[in-house]
């Protein structure tokens, strides 16, 4: 269950076995911010530069227009693939049974409260299974961990301006500045690649289900919701390809040209495999003992011109089964914050507020809520997980039939991803707009929120609307 915490001494244990490849942080260890100067009145590089320096090692959570964090050369990595957990860290490899909240836990039993710290990658959404009795999953076909998480003693963080050295000499010696500010030195007299063209998916863009078999599920959707077994729920579709793992990183660029996200990444996950995402959608932000989650629903694509694109936010805006849809999700995000959060202290300061995205338009609402004292990120994450959003109402339920009417993983697409700092703090994005490369394939899932009155045809079609930055990027179609 989501409330269910490791026993004292099982965490005691786990957190031992994690010390064993990778130190206690030493006694007296500091976190620090640096700013960093690539040259003396240079102005600095940008991210994208940046990142294409570090592009083999790279974790990349890409604010877009906004703020950014780069980090390369982790400490340790966490992966839990079916219930078993492996840390790699420099003085070895561990592994033993563990899911992953209980991991997460054991990592701040064994390093936290270390600032300037933090854990980065993703949360799978099959990690659901850890936090309630659901139905077997589809079959595992691509191989990718329910969870991968890096630990890095330091990382690049960019505000718009400038950068900033945020490290931690917890294990080592102070971050070498200078080194890093030739890192960025270097970043700035490299020229950005232009994006390249042409297709790069190695064969058809196949749909699974098909579209006959999304509009049908769609249909069973609808009679769970006649019969008064869910009010809502989030079904998915994947396309996928034949890709080369080399084109990862053009694949990216052409992915946030088409569809700019404030909550993107790339994730370089070791043997060919990597993730890809543009999310637009903040899961969970956590400063101090404040959280806040921003769930989304309702789209309509851009339009040709601005009096066309102004009839679609209007249509969106004044669409009774949009609003409804997202209140409904803006509950269950209220339910699940007011398990970890001070009675009384969950409030939706906005709801079904316009967000205008370079290719979409999304209604989106605000809630927040005052932590309760002892719950830190793993509590936190049990309580939430999945996002709201991508699941359904009533949330069990409705992952209980998704999972009988998805005939492939969802991996971590539809799960979540992003940094948690040992000290406590944390930023985390609903995987949505999300591709892994793993196995010689990319894949992508699209999504949409099934009602009452959900026609499947239109299901299929909002479907094909997320996808379309996808298959731009890829330069292909179904």
């Amino acid at each position: 269950m989501w409330s269910d915490r490791l026993p004292e001494r099982r965490r005691r244990q786990l957190a031992e076995r994690l010390r064993s490849v990778l130190p206690a942080p030493a006694a007296g260890s500091r976190g620090s911010r640096t700013p960093l100067r690539p040259g003396r009145g240079d102005s600095p590089p940008s991210p994208e530069a940046v990142a294409a320096e570090l592009r083999g090692q790279l974790a990349w959570l890409d604010g877009g227009p906004g703020a950014h964090r780069l980090y390369a050369r982790p400490l340790a990595t966490l992966t839990v693939r079916k219930g078993r957990a492996k840390v790699e860290g420099p003085l070895g490899e561990v592994s033993f049974r563990a899911g992953g909240f209980d991991l997460v836990e054991a990592a701040f039993a064994a390093w936290g409260g270390t600032a300037g710290a933090a854990l980065v990658g993703y949360f799978g959404y099959e990690l659901a299974g850890e936090l309630e009795p659901l139905p077997p999953p589809p079959p595992d076909d691509l191989g990718l961990p329910d969870l991968h998480l890096e630990l890095f003693a330091a990382g690049l963080l960019w505000d718009g301006r400038g950068w900033t050295l945020e490290a931690t000499d917890a294990w080592t010696m102070p971050f070498p500045v200078v080194e890093t500010e030739q890192l960025l030195e270097k970043s700035r007299r490299q020229p950005l690649p232009e994006l390249s063209s042409g297709k790069l998916a190695m064969g058809p863009v196949v749909s699974r289900p098909g579209h006959a078999g999304f509009k049908a599920g769609v249909e069973r959707i609808r009679e769970h919701i006649a019969r008064g077994d869910i009010f809502q729920a989030n079904l998915c579709r994947r396309l996928e390809a034949p890709f080369p793992e080399e084109s990862a990183w053009p694949f990216y660029q052409r992915l946030r040209a088409a569809s700019p996200a404030d909550h993107g990444a790339f994730f370089s996950l070791g043997g060919g495999r990597a993730l890809l995402s543009v999310s637009p959608e903040l899961y969970l932000s956590v400063r101090g003992d404040r959280v806040e989650t921003r769930p989304i629903k309702g789209t309509r694509p851009r339009g040709a011109n601005p009096r066309e694109d102004r009839a679609l936010a209007r249509e969106l805006m004044e669409s009774e089964k949009d609003r409804a849809e997202l209140t409904m999700i803006v509950d269950v995000a209220r339910n699940d914050l007011g398990r970890v959060c001070d009675a009384g202290s969950v409030q939706v300061p906005a709801h079904a507020e316009l967000a205008t995205l370079p290719t979409l338009h999304h209604t989106v609402s605000t809630v927040q809520g005052r932590l309760l004292p002892d719950r830190g990120p793993a509590a936190l994450l049990r309580a939430s997980f999945p996002p709201a959003s991508i699941t359904g109402a009533p949330k069990i339920r409705a992952m209980s039939i998704l999972a009988g009417e998805e005939e492939v993983r969802r991996g971590p697409a539809m799960g979540a991803f992003g940094w948690i700092s040992l000290g406590g703090d944390l930023e985390l994005s609903v995987a949505i707009r999300t591709a892994v490369c793993a196995k010689g394939r990319i894949a992508y899932h699209a999504g949409c929120g099934i009602v009452a009155d959900s026609d499947p045809e239109l299901e299929l079609e909002e479907s094909t609307v997320k996808a379309r930055a996808f298959l731009t990027a890829l330069g292909a179609s179904e």
